[in-house]
């Protein structure tokens, strides 16, 4: 009797192990479904967008530095004509 209540919670036991075995492999592979959708994603976005992405700033911070950038090479040859 008590061998056949040992039997049984090894098998429950076991079967628990193969549900939650499963539940994570399903689990495995819609995550790397999700992470191919996202590699294709990136791989759309343009190259300013994918440019932005290694950098830890935000849009608006690094189109800000760019534009101060680009006003200092215009100021930078509006002297350099006004010098000759």
């Amino acid at each position: 009797m008590e061998e056949e209540q040992k039997t049984t919670e090894t098998e429950k036991q076991m079967s628990e192990e193969q549900q939650e075995m499963s539940e994570l492999e399903q689990e495995n592979e819609r995550l790397r479904k999700e992470n191919e959708l996202l590699k294709e994603y990136r791989a759309s976005l343009p190259l300013k967008e994918r440019l932005y992405d290694r950098i830890p700033l935000t849009v608006k911070q690094l189109d800000a530095i760019i534009m101060i950038l680009l006003a200092f090479l215009v100021g930078v040859v509006a002297l350099g004509i006004l010098d000759r």
